[in-house]
């Protein structure tokens, strides 16, 4: 039980209350603001990672997730670029209370993908780690926001 001043006075018969209890909790949903900040943050995530990928292709040092064109990678390595790019996208549009942690996780993972390319194509990893810690930053931005911290 959290403590209550309260203060009687018997001659004007005032009562003064004071409440010691915890702040509200930190705003759950974002504003339509910071949801189009996040949308576009993505979207910009998608052109960039497009870009490096047919850049990579051009080039002759084809993304890990592509291989060379000679001998392609399996289609299904191709999906996983999509998930980690349109999952944050499509939490964005239906599920914006779980923007923050999706966001977080996708620009992660998307740091992680490009941990195949340090080796073998140093530039589009650096390229991917990039646009990765851009989207981390539009997503820590996003969670300060929300928990209010300033």
């Amino acid at each position: 039980m959290l403590p209550r001043a309260t203060t009687v006075s018997s001659d004007s018969c005032t009562v003064t209350e004071m409440n010691f209890s915890a702040p509200s909790l930190p705003q759950s949903q974002p504003s339509d603001g910071w949801r189009m900040v996040s949308f576009l943050t993505w979207i910009g995530v998608l052109a960039a990672v497009l870009a490096v990928t047919i850049s990579s292709r051009t080039i002759g040092r084809s993304i890990w997730w592509l291989g060379p064109s000679s001998n392609p990678a399996p289609v299904f390595y191709l999906l996983i670029p999509i998930i980690i790019i349109g999952t944050p996208l499509l939490v964005t549009l239906q599920r914006p209370h779980r923007m923050v942690r999706v966001g977080l996780a996708g620009s992660i993972a998307l740091l992680v993908s490009a941990l195949p390319d340090v080796g073998s194509n140093p530039a589009i990893a650096i390229a991917i780690l990039v646009i990765g810690f851009a989207a981390l930053g539009s997503s820590i931005a996003l969670l300060m926001v929300l928990r209010k911290y300033r």
